[in-house]
């Protein structure tokens, strides 16, 4: 489909829901992802805009009209009914316009996208996962969730088992209904369609596939694939085809991946995908493997230009907007966040310095010392990709880096220059020809004070007898925890812990596949779900506290692991300060956690009259303070941006870089 769009925003009730689970909505991620479906000729966004003013720049660079809508008590349904109006106004007078996209979760829009299809216009719904009615869901033509939208990185073992079954069971009716009809094989497409029209929030990419046809291959046991004239058919796995049709080869990984959806272990599993698509799959999470070379090379001199003359003027925000000013009076399309993750490269390889206070996007910025040529620059940000195939535990091939970083094999020279600069700078050991990161052993955060109490519990976890040790286990381990975390929280903390030991002694043994990352990943999953149920169940709010840094810890800004589990982030931040009360016996009910922000939470406990609960909140937040800072620089930023709207906000900002100050200076 590639007809004209008309997006409607209901921008109020999805920036709040993305700044409670992500910190900040990404318009430009969403204006992308909606230019695939075809033009949007027509692109409005509903707020009050005094209170979304750090927005209106994005805004307007997407060419979006900012419709003001006024904060009024008794106006609950103003946007609603505006975004309704101007939605048939545009049906009604310009009828080359035939697709429309709703941005929002609330069920107040579902007779507007139901009364958009009786007139025969293809309707497009866009909200979150957790937040959207079911009755906007139906009535649309098509939903889509915006976390999808917004290219949040998935992962097969990060989805529920009941969501994949239920895409399945949706398969097998759909083709079902076509055989009924005598139209099989069907053609892939229509199948989608088909799909669709039994259940619109149906999205092959939320289940981590970029294609409809990776996710019927994945679904072997269910039907046959056929080409004919280089188009894609399915039919029922008991169909005989025609001498015409050419029946599409099996793909041994993609059916070991299917068999890990079913939760079915084959008695000997498929071999491991490639190191080269295993470096391709790491480096998705880094976000900028999309980036061409030339693009990514241009971005990192401009950076490196732009602080040589003048360091210590911008913040690494101020910056990247001034270089991207700077593209789009030349016309060149290089977004927001394709610039961030860009820099994130360098920023995670500690390329910028930043004085005496802690290291953010928001704070006056420099080159690091050591940095002396555009040449030493870029080659910094570019070790971030070799660093991270280390830190995942595989194995270096210098000539398949090359290829990926520079589309080059004969360029293994540069890939061990970067190897070298990063061993110089301590970041990794190299024993033999075998790289590793820093640290006593074989994995090297053992001996991080924060970490201790979650090795305590796995050395304690009793491994039962009939459960094989081994990577691929730890994973469908994961995969069941992550299931069970949304109903029981004891639960899931007993299976991550499972899957932790499991890992750690894989990892210890170097079994092939078995990453640091992925342990990280376990590590940090058993502790927010730990921490839930010694604080939601157990009521024990002081013994969940370290769970609470430990994850906190292992899920850094800077770190790939920040992009897998942003979803958990603002809840877990939030029920971290809102506990302080609880312990204290302080009624937390009105704080209305499921709709405040961390920033929220965080003035409700600074500033609360009951003095043991201030108190307190500067304990725990300077504790937060010292293994996570850049977390606690994105919450004092957020406080002061709505620091008109609230006074008690930037007073609060001020105690938190207080607590930032002190921290570094210790």
């Amino acid at each position: 489909m590639n007809d004209q769009l008309a997006v409607f925003i209901d921008f109020e009730n999805v920036a709040l829901w993305a700044e409670r689970e992500f910190f900040d909505f990404e318009v430009t991620d969403l204006m992308e992802y909606l230019q695939t479906r075809g033009p949007a000729v027509v692109k409005r966004a509903y707020a009050d805009w005094s209170r979304f003013t750090r927005y209106r720049d994005e805004m307007m660079n997407n060419s979006i009209d900012l419709i003001q809508i006024y904060s009024v008590r008794t106006g609950k349904n103003r946007a609603d009914i505006r975004m309704a109006i101007d939605a048939f106004e545009i049906a009604l007078t310009r009828s080359q316009i035939h697709t429309y996209v709703i941005v929002s979760g609330d069920s107040d829009f579902s007779p507007l996208a139901a009364k958009l299809r009786e007139y025969g216009h293809y309707t497009i719904g866009i909200g979150p996962r957790s937040v959207t009615h079911d009755l906007l869901v139906k009535s649309c033509d098509e939903f889509i969730y915006l976390e999808t939208a917004l290219g949040e990185p998935l992962d097969l073992v990060d989805q529920s088992c009941i969501e994949i079954e239920q895409a399945r069971n949706l398969l097998v009716k759909a083709i079902q209904v076509h055989g009924q009809r005598g139209d099989v094989p069907v053609l892939a497409t229509r199948l989608k369609q088909t799909m669709l029209l039994m259940d619109p929030a149906f999205n092959e990419a939320n289940f981590g596939y970029a294609q409809f046809k990776n996710w019927l291959e994945d679904n072997r046991d269910l039907l046959k694939l056929y080409i004919n004239d280089l188009q894609l058919y399915v039919a029922p796995p008991d169909y005989s085809a025609a001498s015409d049709l050419e029946m599409v080869p099996s793909d041994p990984e993609r059916a070991a991946t299917q068999l890990m959806a079913q939760k079915v272990v084959p008695t000997a599993m498929p071999a491991r995908p490639t190191l080269d698509a295993q470096y391709r799959q790491l480096f998705v999470r880094l976000k900028v493997t999309n980036v061409d070379l030339p693009t990514r090379r241009d971005v990192l001199r401009d950076i490196y230009r732009e602080l040589v003359e003048h360091p210590d003027e911008y913040s690494l925000e101020d910056l990247l907007e001034s270089i991207q000013d700077r593209y789009d009076a030349q016309g060149l399309i290089r977004t927001a966040s394709t610039l961030r993750e860009i820099t994130q490269l360098a920023f995670r390889q500690q390329a910028f310095a930043f004085g005496d206070q802690a290291a953010s996007f928001f704070t006056p910025v420099r080159l690091t010392s050591g940095i002396e040529s555009e040449a030493d620059f870029i080659g910094r940000a570019e070790s971030d990709f070799v660093f991270a195939v280390i830190r995942s535990g595989l194995e270096i091939d210098l000539e398949e880096l090359a290829y990926l970083l520079l589309n080059d094999r004969n360029q293994a020279d540069y890939v061990q220059t970067l190897l070298e600069d990063l061993r110089q700078r301590g970041q990794i050991n190299r024993k033999g020809k075998h790289y590793t990161l820093p640290g006593r052993g074989v994995i090297p955060f053992e001996s991080e004070p924060t970490l201790r109490i979650l090795i305590r519990d796995m050395e304690q976890a009793e491994i039962p007898a009939n459960l094989q040790p081994g990577a691929e286990v730890a994973r469908s381990l994961a995969k069941k925890a992550m299931v069970q975390r949304s109903q029981d929280f004891a639960a899931s903390s007993s299976t991550y812990l499972l899957a932790c030991r499991l890992q750690w002694d894989a990892v210890e043994k170097g079994e092939p596949g078995a990453s640091l990352e992925d342990l990280r990943w376990y590590m940090a999953s058993y502790a927010s779900a730990i921490a839930g149920k010694l604080s939601q169940v157990n009521h024990d709010y002081a013994g969940a506290r370290p769970y609470y840094l430990a994850f906190f810890t292992l899920v850094q800004e800077e770190d790939p692991l920040w992009a897998r589990m942003r979803g958990l982030i603002n809840p877990m931040l939030a029920y971290y300060w809102s506990n302080a009360g609880r312990e204290l016996d302080i009624n937390v009910s009105t704080w209305n956690l499921s709709m405040s922000s961390p920033a929220q939470i965080a003035v409700y406990a600074a500033t609360h009259p009951n003095p043991d609960l201030r108190k307190l909140w500067q304990r725990i937040t300077l504790e937060l303070a010292r293994v996570n800072p850049s977390l606690l620089r994105r919450i004092s930023n957020q406080l002061m941006l709505n620091r008109a709207d609230y006074p008690d906000y930037p007073r609060v900002a001020e105690q938190i870089e207080s607590i930032l100050s002190g921290v570094i200076q210790a």
